[in-house]
């Protein structure tokens, strides 16, 4: 397999390939980086066949739409997102075949009801459900801590503990952690009871993400952020 993770910004992105066949598929890329996907797909002679979101982001923008357009290929999300521009609709126990790759979908609702693992080989990608030494949060549109308990203590914590973890932040340049490994120093996961978990979510108290309203209407719509529009008004009206 090969393997690279992109970070900018405590955001986390991977471009996954099949050495056999030079398939690929990209996991939760940010609009500001799409030059730099594709550099590196092209660096490893790589076509990128699918581009994928574990999740509805709030805290950044998608890139998924921008490379569909610009490669010709499906966006592919869990069936619950509410994009309408989603091309590739998958749930819980599905395959996404990547050349010999096999990612293996695990729907895991709790921080989004769109949320999603993917498991190929050694590795899973948990997007925002498990962090290394964290959680996804709870409190933001579609989120609810007993669907998040389920999700782990039910399911991706019962895969197994040598199984790494790549999950869609990572703030202290950390590259992976091991399901074992979160279970035993993962603060949030001590409490496994379902009440002392849900009531640990309920009382995070967390700020919200910059950008979550902006984020939120671009992910969900496809459409085009400020930044966006304001570059391509400038580049017709010279006073912009």
């Amino acid at each position: 397999m090969i393997f690279e993770q992109i970070a900018a910004g405590g955001c986390q992105s991977y471009l996954i390939g099949c050495a056999e066949t030079c398939a690929a598929a990209l996991i939760d890329p940010q609009i500001d980086h799409v030059d730099r996907y594709l550099g590196l797909a092209a660096r490893d002679s790589l076509r990128i066949r699918y581009v994928i979101d574990t999740h509805t982001h709030a805290d950044h923008f998608s890139a998924t739409r921008e490379l569909a357009r610009k490669l010709c290929v499906p966006v592919v999300m869990h069936r619950a997102s509410p994009a309408p521009f989603v091309d590739m609709r998958i749930d819980d126990g599905e395959i996404i075949a990547v050349g010999r790759l096999r990612l293996n979908v695990l729907h895991t609702p709790g921080h989004t009801s769109d949320s999603m693992c993917l498991a190929v080989e050694d590795r899973i990608f948990t997007g925002d459900t498990l962090l290394i030494g964290a959680t996804g949060r709870t409190d933001l549109p579609t989120g609810d801590p007993e669907a998040l308990y389920e999700s782990l203590f039910l399911g991706v914590l019962r895969l197994e503990p040598q199984l790494k973890v790549f999950p869609a932040h990572e703030y202290k340049g950390r590259s992976y952690s091991t399901i074992g490994q979160e279970l035993a120093e993962n603060p949030r996961l001590q409490r496994r009871d379902r009440e002392s978990f849900i009531e640990t979510m309920r009382n995070l108290n967390l700020t919200m993400p910059t950008h979550i309203t902006e984020a939120l209407r671009t992910n969900m719509s496809g459409g085009k952020i400020i930044a966006q529009l304001l570059s391509e008004a400038a580049a017709r009206v010279p006073f912009m």
